[in-house]
Protein backbone atom coordinates (compact mmCIF):
# COMPACT_ATOMS: atom_id res chain seq x y z
CA UNK A 1 0.00 0.00 0.00
CA UNK A 2 3.24 2.06 0.86
CA UNK A 3 4.52 1.77 -2.24
CA UNK A 4 0.80 2.45 -4.41
CA UNK A 5 1.07 5.45 -2.42
CA UNK A 6 4.20 6.58 -3.32
CA UNK A 7 4.04 5.68 -6.60
CA UNK A 8 -0.12 7.76 -6.63
CA UNK A 9 1.61 11.00 -5.56
CA UNK A 10 4.93 10.93 -7.88
CA UNK A 11 2.16 10.23 -10.94
CA UNK A 12 0.31 13.35 -9.50
CA UNK A 13 3.09 15.61 -9.18
CA UNK A 14 4.93 14.88 -12.28
CA UNK A 15 2.07 15.75 -14.63
CA UNK A 16 0.89 18.84 -13.13
CA UNK A 17 1.67 21.33 -15.49
CA UNK A 18 2.70 24.44 -13.38
CA UNK A 19 1.99 28.08 -15.31
CA UNK A 20 4.20 30.37 -16.22
CA UNK A 21 2.57 33.63 -16.33
CA UNK A 22 3.25 37.37 -14.81
CA UNK A 23 3.21 40.74 -15.29
CA UNK A 24 4.43 42.82 -17.91
CA UNK A 25 6.45 46.22 -18.05
CA UNK A 26 8.48 47.43 -20.20
CA UNK A 27 9.80 50.41 -21.88
CA UNK A 28 11.79 50.95 -24.88
CA UNK A 29 12.54 53.38 -27.72
CA UNK A 30 11.07 52.71 -31.50
CA UNK A 31 13.02 53.73 -34.71
CA UNK A 32 11.13 53.35 -38.10
CA UNK A 33 10.18 54.42 -41.56
CA UNK A 34 6.99 55.94 -42.53
CA UNK A 35 4.93 57.26 -45.45
CA UNK A 36 2.21 59.57 -45.14
CA UNK A 37 -0.61 60.85 -47.32
CA UNK A 38 -2.32 63.43 -46.49
CA UNK A 39 -3.96 67.56 -46.88
CA UNK A 40 -3.75 70.29 -44.82
CA UNK A 41 -6.95 69.91 -43.14
CA UNK A 42 -6.21 67.44 -40.80
CA UNK A 43 -6.87 63.75 -42.74
CA UNK A 44 -3.93 61.68 -43.11
CA UNK A 45 -2.57 58.02 -43.07
CA UNK A 46 0.57 57.09 -41.63
CA UNK A 47 2.14 53.63 -42.10
CA UNK A 48 5.31 53.02 -40.40
CA UNK A 49 7.05 50.34 -39.73
CA UNK A 50 10.15 49.89 -36.99
CA UNK A 51 11.64 48.06 -34.06
CA UNK A 52 12.01 48.79 -30.59
CA UNK A 53 14.42 47.39 -28.02
CA UNK A 54 12.60 46.65 -24.73
CA UNK A 55 13.64 46.26 -20.90
CA UNK A 56 11.87 44.83 -18.18
CA UNK A 57 11.05 46.83 -15.38
CA UNK A 58 10.22 46.77 -11.59
CA UNK A 59 11.02 43.63 -11.26
CA UNK A 60 9.79 41.99 -13.80
CA UNK A 61 11.54 39.72 -16.28
CA UNK A 62 9.10 38.90 -18.95
CA UNK A 63 11.02 40.42 -22.63
CA UNK A 64 13.88 41.72 -20.96
CA UNK A 65 16.41 42.56 -23.72
CA UNK A 66 13.73 41.49 -26.05
CA UNK A 67 13.66 42.67 -30.05
CA UNK A 68 10.14 43.83 -31.02
CA UNK A 69 9.26 44.67 -34.45
CA UNK A 70 6.16 46.62 -35.49
CA UNK A 71 3.94 47.33 -38.80
CA UNK A 72 0.72 49.88 -38.04
CA UNK A 73 -1.40 52.19 -39.77
CA UNK A 74 -2.63 55.78 -37.85
CA UNK A 75 -5.76 57.01 -40.18
CA UNK A 76 -6.68 60.66 -39.51
CA UNK A 77 -10.48 62.20 -40.78
CA UNK A 78 -10.89 65.96 -39.68
CA UNK A 79 -7.95 65.58 -36.71
CA UNK A 80 -9.92 62.59 -35.46
CA UNK A 81 -8.48 59.08 -35.38
CA UNK A 82 -7.51 55.26 -35.12
CA UNK A 83 -4.07 53.69 -34.68
CA UNK A 84 -3.99 49.91 -35.19
CA UNK A 85 -0.57 47.27 -35.83
CA UNK A 86 1.23 44.14 -35.62
CA UNK A 87 3.89 43.25 -33.58
CA UNK A 88 6.23 40.32 -33.54
CA UNK A 89 8.58 40.46 -29.80
CA UNK A 90 11.67 37.73 -30.56
CA UNK A 91 13.27 36.76 -27.05
CA UNK A 92 16.63 35.79 -26.15
CA UNK A 93 15.80 32.24 -26.48
CA UNK A 94 14.42 32.44 -30.10
CA UNK A 95 10.73 31.96 -29.18
CA UNK A 96 8.58 34.93 -30.99
CA UNK A 97 5.10 36.23 -29.89
CA UNK A 98 2.81 37.90 -32.15
CA UNK A 99 0.49 40.68 -30.24
CA UNK A 100 -1.76 42.97 -32.15
CA UNK A 101 -2.94 46.59 -31.15
CA UNK A 102 -5.69 48.96 -31.75
CA UNK A 103 -6.66 52.74 -30.12
CA UNK A 104 -7.77 56.18 -30.52
CA UNK A 105 -4.81 57.88 -32.07
CA UNK A 106 -2.98 59.89 -29.17
CA UNK A 107 -4.50 57.94 -26.68
CA UNK A 108 -3.15 54.63 -24.75
CA UNK A 109 -3.11 51.44 -26.89
CA UNK A 110 -5.15 48.31 -25.75
CA UNK A 111 -2.85 45.02 -27.23
CA UNK A 112 -3.61 41.09 -27.04
CA UNK A 113 -1.21 38.29 -27.73
CA UNK A 114 -2.40 36.34 -30.44
CA UNK A 115 -0.05 33.60 -31.61
CA UNK A 116 3.62 32.78 -30.54
CA UNK A 117 6.09 30.15 -31.35
CA UNK A 118 8.51 27.66 -29.23
CA UNK A 119 7.62 27.76 -25.38
CA UNK A 120 5.59 30.82 -26.57
CA UNK A 121 3.24 28.82 -28.86
CA UNK A 122 0.39 29.26 -26.38
CA UNK A 123 0.90 32.50 -24.93
CA UNK A 124 -2.26 34.62 -24.03
CA UNK A 125 -2.33 38.26 -22.51
CA UNK A 126 -3.07 41.36 -22.99
CA UNK A 127 -2.50 45.08 -21.75
CA UNK A 128 -1.89 48.46 -22.87
CA UNK A 129 0.63 50.76 -24.19
CA UNK A 130 1.52 54.35 -23.79
CA UNK A 131 3.67 55.99 -27.02
CA UNK A 132 5.28 59.00 -26.73
CA UNK A 133 6.68 61.04 -29.91
CA UNK A 134 10.09 62.25 -29.81
CA UNK A 135 11.65 64.44 -32.41
CA UNK A 136 13.76 62.44 -34.74
CA UNK A 137 17.53 63.63 -35.37
CA UNK A 138 16.58 62.14 -39.06
CA UNK A 139 14.39 63.09 -41.28
CA UNK A 140 12.52 60.23 -42.69
CA UNK A 141 12.66 58.22 -39.38
CA UNK A 142 10.05 58.18 -36.89
CA UNK A 143 11.06 57.98 -33.05
CA UNK A 144 9.01 57.48 -29.62
CA UNK A 145 9.20 56.05 -26.41
CA UNK A 146 6.93 53.51 -25.76
CA UNK A 147 5.84 51.83 -22.39
CA UNK A 148 4.17 48.62 -22.32
CA UNK A 149 2.14 46.95 -19.60
CA UNK A 150 0.18 43.90 -18.85
CA UNK A 151 0.35 40.74 -18.27
CA UNK A 152 0.85 36.79 -19.71
CA UNK A 153 0.03 33.72 -19.70
CA UNK A 154 2.36 30.33 -21.63
CA UNK A 155 -0.36 27.58 -20.61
Amino acid sequence: MKKFLITLIFLTISSVSFAEQGQIKQNGFFAGTSKVLGDDKGNFTIIYDGMLGLKALDGTTFGDKSSMRCVGSIVVFAGKGYESGTCVNKFEDGGTATSQYKGVFGKMLRWKYVSGTGKYVNISGGGTATIKGMNSAQEGIVHSYNEITGNYNLN
